[in-house]
């Protein structure tokens, strides 16, 4: 057990934790008090392991652990290093809130299927986590498809005709996604007999003997595999699967799924590739402009959802292109700031979708259209979402600035400032759709048929005659209230302090290393 403990095996420990509560939650399904706890427990169990690798890798380098040979050079290996640990932080950190929200969210809507749901939250944390740390392709891809198997009976969640439908989609593009994903794996194994990440990329030493544009075509099917990374136009699964509940779609848009795709994206990039051959064969370019194109794409398209839920997936699918962008420019101070972007993103975004679904839990609205005054009637809540939504912007003092000011560098450096332009327009677009959210819910006024808590039928006081607040109404509100209070407090945090949790002694130790 001392051994299993040991430095050497936390990258392990830390997949493991998240499987383990899966099994327990199973194990508790008849006790629910028991099943969530061991939820919370894991996940801050996971937290800390995972913490207690940063400052090791910062200073010493990368953790690994062989494990067993799948195939002559192919083996099971993990390797916790600096950007595997940005996004298993991310990842940890933000189980805690979103299982503390969940509590409160599935008991109020009384859900059902509340031990299936917690299962295979758990699973997808165990193999977001093995995303992670996965040491070569082989390793990252079996995680990866774990990741996309156990997320959808999440996005199915309700079992309606609408979200069935969405959860079919999900598994369309995904599962597809993971054909040519493959391909692609052979494909690089067939050249250089190793799938292992190595910085600096394995398919260099080889591109004199293989045709560019086969590279290049191995690069599209990479790229075609990492659709979690929702580009444009391989991005309808993400505005559908928001049928599912909100703690699922914190899943899907902060937590692993996503970033699991944006991850991928800068292991193939930066590890597999290199900067020299993504530079040499025209691939940098190319993936910049299909994120500007995303970027801009997307923010165009929130503009014109009103439902709430909605208008944020396109809002995750224009700041995964920033991430993409600056993973595509291959500069060092672009590449710094797209690290910092994963969790940055994470907790602004999270944010946001918890007051989501709070406003929707609590007052009973999802349209943007119907939620004049509800900043009134739900002030911490629309309070917290003013936050995520200023820091989506850019705008100091949220953590958005900072990554985002770090991508504009790298693109400055990299000598096209076309790609300053996109991040200015991107930018400028986010304050557009989200403005008129903030005004409407502090400045407009709630009619008052209207003032109606989503749970109870009687009607509360008119706003306009007494303050009200309806997050006070029901102790359990708090399970909800209170997770997005603390990340609305770390979006702003993280820009005063950016090394809290080692993240940016990560990402330059990563940077450094790469260039």
């Amino acid at each position: 057990m001392a051994v299993l403990f040991s430095l050497a095996y936390r990258p392990l420990v830390a997949v493991l934790i998240p499987g383990l509560v899966s099994i327990l939650v199973l194990f508790s399904r008849r006790r629910p008090n028991l099943r969530e706890a061991w939820t919370l427990i894991g996940s801050a169990a996971l937290f800390a392991t995972v913490l207690s690798m940063n400052q090791r890798v910062v200073k010493g380098g990368p953790l690994e652990l062989f494990l067993f040979p799948l195939f002559p050079g192919v083996a099971f290996h993990l390797r916790a290093d600096a950007p595997g640990l940005i996004f298993a932080t991310t990842s940890s950190c933000l189980w805690i809130l979103v299982s503390l929200y969940a509590i409160g969210y599935m008991r109020t809507l009384k859900e059902h299927a509340q031990t299936r749901f917690y299962f295979c939250f758990a699973v997808a944390l165990f193999s977001a986590v093995g995303v992670a740390f996965s040491a070569n392709l082989v390793t990252l891809f079996l995680f990866y498809e774990i990741l996309t198997l156990s997320t959808y009976p999440l996005v199915a969640h309700e079992e309606s005709p609408e979200a069935i439908s969405a959860g079919h989609k999900y598994l369309a593009y995904l599962l597809t996604g993971g054909v040519f994903f493959l391909i692609a794996i052979l494909m690089t194994y067939h050249w250089v007999l190793t799938t292992n990440f190595q910085p600096g990329g394995i398919l260099g030493p080889v591109s004199g003997a293989v045709s560019p544009w086969a590279l290049r075509i191995v690069f599209v099917c990479f790229l075609i595999g990492c659709v979690k990374a929702a580009w444009m136009p391989l991005h309808a699964w993400l505005p559908s699967a928001m049928v599912a509940p909100t703690p699922v779609s914190a899943l899907l848009h902060a937590v692993a799924v996503v970033k699991a795709g944006v991850f991928c994206v800068i292991r193939i990039v930066y590890y597999v590739f290199g900067v020299d051959l993504m530079a040499s064969l025209g691939l940098g370019g190319f993936l910049a402009l299909v994120a500007s194109f995303t970027l801009i794409t997307a923010n165009l398209y929130a503009i014109g959802q009103d439902n709430l839920k909605r208008r944020l997936a396109y809002s995750t699918i224009n700041q995964l292109s920033f991430i993409l962008l600056g993973v595509a420019l291959l500069r060092p101070m672009a590449l710094k700031g797209a690290l910092l972007h994963i969790p940055f993103h994470g907790f602004m975004k999270i944010t946001l979708f918890l007051c989501a679904g709070a406003i929707a839990a609590i007052a009973g609205k999802k349209e943007i259209s119907r939620m004049q005054g509800v900043g009134r009637a739900l002030p911490m809540t629309m309070g917290a979402f003013m936050i995520g939504a200023f820091g989506m912007c850019g705008a100091p003092p949220l953590a958005g600035f900072l990554s985002k000011w770090h991508i504009a560098l790298g693109a400055v450096e990299s000598g096209h400032l076309i790609f300053l332009g996109v991040i200015l327009a991107g930018s400028l677009l986010d304050v557009v759709y989200f403005f008129p959210v903030i005004r409407d819910a502090f400045f407009g006024k709630m009619p008052e048929s209207e003032m109606l808590p989503a749970d109870s039928e009687e009607r509360v006081a008119p706003l306009d005659k007494g303050t009200h607040w309806m997050e006070r109404q029901r102790p359990l509100y708090l399970f909800m209230v209170v997770p997005l209070a603390v990340t609305a407090l770390f979006s702003i945090l993280l820009c005063f302090f950016p090394d809290m949790f080692s993240i940016y002694d990560l990402a330059t130790g990563a940077v450094s290393n790469l260039f």
